[in-house]
């Protein structure tokens, strides 16, 4: 079974949309990326996503009612970066594992020992390239669409694009 593990607080401070909720407090920024993770990581078992926070002691779910995805703390004299590594590092089958992170060190680790990484970015809608893109002169008013529609349009091209 494929699993995905994500570098929670290195997404968290790289998306706008997440970073922002942390101006609100920290769990709400944990809760915020959890759902974030549930309307993107298609093709993935909820049970087999986990999002990797440092700092508590012991491993706890932030919130059983948040779809099912395992958000894991580490033990205070362990950081996140290294249990990452040691998930991917202790699997049976760690070509079954891509990790998110944008951490060099995380990224470089999780490779060597099998595991697929992807940047932050790939989790957010792609924008086209500066040549496709309008410029202010274009003729023609360029419709908004909201964020919620957005989301959802992204969700099905998730869907039947794969990841």
């Amino acid at each position: 079974m494929a699993e995905l593990i994500l570098d929670g607080y290195n997404v968290i401070h790289k998306i706008p949309r997440l970073r922002n909720c942390l101006k609100q407090n920290l769990e709400q920024a944990r809760k915020a990326l959890a759902n974030f993770i549930i309307t993107r990581a298609k093709g993935y078992d909820k049970n087999s996503i986990f999002i990797v926070f440092d700092g508590r002691d012991g491993i706890i779910n932030i919130d059983p009612a948040i779809s099912g995805i395992k958000c894991l703390y580490t033990k205070t004299k362990q950081g996140a970066d290294d249990k990452i590594i040691s998930m991917v590092k202790n699997s049976p089958n760690p070509r079954n594992i891509t990790v998110i992170s944008d951490d060099n060190y995380v990224a470089n680790n999780c490779k060597a020992h099998g595991a697929k990484v992807k940047p932050v970015h790939c989790l957010l809608p792609q924008k086209p390239p500066p040549s496709q893109r309008k410029s202010p002169s274009s003729k023609g008013a360029e419709k908004i669409i909201d964020h919620k529609t957005a989301d959802t349009i992204t969700a099905m091209l998730r869907k039947e694009y794969g990841f």
